[in-house]
């Protein structure tokens, strides 16, 4: 299953994640940490700039990029998990949940009037949808929506191909309480999570219904709309989405009459912003963007804590990563605070390395447990595993240790992060060669079907961090987990922490589960990554957010 978000951009890198996306704080999990706060916990969590409603100008266009147009514009469908796909479609889809700026989920009453727990044993959960919400073509968002979404997402039927199914297989039934507008959740086993699985995504019953329309009915169009914009044309000559107000929003009008969303490559991002062609630009820990960004003389520089990691990811299918401690070397050799410097201090953000694999630095829950930089260790490690050193290399059965890192083109910071790993490897005597492939096929041609020995790119986190992180690492099949190997103490700790209501003992248990997957070490986690943006003066109410829902009836152009 796929509940992560990777970012192609990655050095960005790819999400999107849940969106090859995916991507945080469980909820109950977002208080300040204990102990001495991390730096990236002293950035903001929204750094946009905030407009009531009525000073905010009604009309006008917003111009995003993407790196690519979707493949795929189902975002539940494996092939729809990317980050870039889930920022097009967010403006039309929207759940009974939102997400505060403090990571909290609080009802979202476009959606839905309430949902709570009314039962903790079994667990059931009570939504009372807004009779109100309807799909662009005025029909009603009702219970049979969900019902035949929950069928699709839960596993049960192999004809589907979700890219997860965390959460959905635990729900045991959905049922129509007093009406089509009143949906009763009754859960087989405790899911602290629950209201992750209600936040956005949902699909009318007739395409959850239909396995083909699910997978491919939607590579080429946009799904039904049921927010406040709707994808009007998909220029694929042109290679623009165009977003326009959705005639069958029942809230209220969006400020902006269209929102359009071009392909333009990450290396040409910065000259296209530079140049006023988009109004904003992702500049992550890219310090050539962040220059280029200053010579717009109307540019807003925002910084916000992040969600998203970068990491390596090592293929322990076959060949010398198969070894555990082969791969502990390489994590040993790689130099994460000299990455997290070079990164993140060219753009004005403190250099912060990760080291848990479920929270981020500043998160209640962080520790960093990761194997130190230390080169006599990684000796160690890899005499453990039967080589010795032969001059300037390493050798086994006359073999040398020799390793290739695959990189998407045109893809500068995930180059840039992949060649400080192939200096330092290649340092201490294991030679990397980087592959570079096409960056729109990184993921469906390499990273998914591991044809790789290492990827760096980055996963984006949710505000649900302890459950979305199960995909990444368990079980083996998990169409998240990329790195051909797991632990089969994962499963019942997992089954633990996704039981347990009480947030401290959440916590408790997600700390047993990073020790685990520190154990084995399938990816080693590198430096969270700041959101950078700049933005095109006057923009209001969208930008740099760790957590936040974009409310999309307010974001536009600040009164004059």
């Amino acid at each position: 299953m796929r509940i992560r978000s990777a970012k192609a951009l990655s050095s960005l890198a790819m999400l999107g994640a849940a969106a090859l996306i995916v991507t945080g704080c469980a909820a109950g999990n977002t208080a300040s940490p204990t102990g001495s706060p991390s730096e990236a916990a002293e950035l903001p969590a929204t750094a946009w700039v905030r407009a009531d409603a009525a000073d905010v100008q009604d009309g006008g266009t917003l111009t995003l990029a993407v790196g690519s147009l979707p493949v795929q514009f189902n975002i539940n469908e494996v092939d729809g998990n990317e980050s870039d796909t889930n920022d097009i479609v967010a403006a039309t889809t929207g759940g009974p949940i939102k997400v505060e700026e403090d990571g909290t989920p609080v009802v979202d009453e476009n959606y839905a009037s309430s949902a709570e727990v009314t039962s903790d044993d079994p667990q059931i959960v009570e939504i009372k949808l807004n009779p109100s919400a309807v799909w662009e073509d005025g029909t009603p968002i009702t219970v049979a929506d969900y019902q035949a979404y929950w069928q699709a997402q839960n596993g049960t039927n192999e004809a589907y191909t979700p890219a997860s199914t965390a959460g959905f297989e635990d729900i045991a039934s959905i049922e129509q309480g007093t009406d089509e507008y009143d949906m009763i959740v009754t859960f087989s086993s405790v899911y602290a999570d629950w209201q992750a699985l209600f936040t956005g995504g949902l699909l009318p019953a007739a395409i959850s219904s239909d396995p083909e329309a699910y997978n491919n009915g939607y590579r080429e169009k946009a799904v039904p709309s049921s927010g406040p914009f709707r994808i009007s044309n998909i220029d694929v000559t042109g290679q623009v989405v165009t977003l326009e107000r959705n005639p069958a929003w029942w809230g209220e009008t969006p400020k902006l009459e269209t929102v359009l969303y071009k392909a333009v490559s990450q290396d040409q991002q910065g000259s296209s912003f530079a140049n006023k062609e988009i109004d904003a630009l992702y500049i992550s820990a890219n310090a050539d963007l962040y220059q280029t960004a200053q010579t717009r003389d109307d540019a807003d520089i925002q910084t916000s804590g992040g969600l998203t990691w970068t990491h390596v990811t090592m293929n322990a299918k076959s060949g010398p990563l198969s070894d555990v401690n082969v791969r502990k070397a390489v994590a040993s050799i790689v130099n994460r605070e000299g990455i997290a410097a070079s990164a993140n201090t060219p753009v004005g953000a403190p250099p912060v390395t990760q080291g848990d694999y479920i929270f981020m630095p500043g998160q209640n829950g962080y520790e960093d447990k990761a194997l130190p930089y230390d080169l006599d260790a990684a000796a160690k490690f890899l005499e453990d595993a039967g080589y010795t050193k032969d001059g300037d290399t390493w050798t086994k059965d006359g073999e040398q240790l020799k390793l290739t890192i695959t990189v998407p083109a045109d893809t500068a910071t995930n180059i840039q992060r992949s060649e400080q790993v192939q200096a330092d490897l290649g340092d201490f005597g294991i030679p990397v060669e980087l592959e570079t492939v096409p960056a729109q096929q990184y993921f469906s041609d390499y990273v998914i079907p591991g044809n790789f020995e290492m990827v760096s790119f980055s996963w984006v986190g949710t505000p649900f961090p302890i459950s979305s992180s199960e995909a990444l690492f368990y079980p083996l099949d998990s169409e998240s987990n990329f790195t051909g190997t797991t632990d089969d103490r994962l499963g019942d700790l997992y089954d633990q922490v996704n039981a347990e209501l009480d947030p401290a003992k959440r916590i408790d248990i997600a700390k047993q589960i990073n020790d685990v997957i520190w154990d084995y070490v399938p990816m080693f986690p590198l430096a969270p990554l700041p959101n950078v943006y700049a933005v095109k003066d006057g923009l209001v109410n969208w930008g740099a957010t760790q957590f936040e829902t974009i409310d999309w009836t307010t974001v536009g152009w600040a009164n004059s």
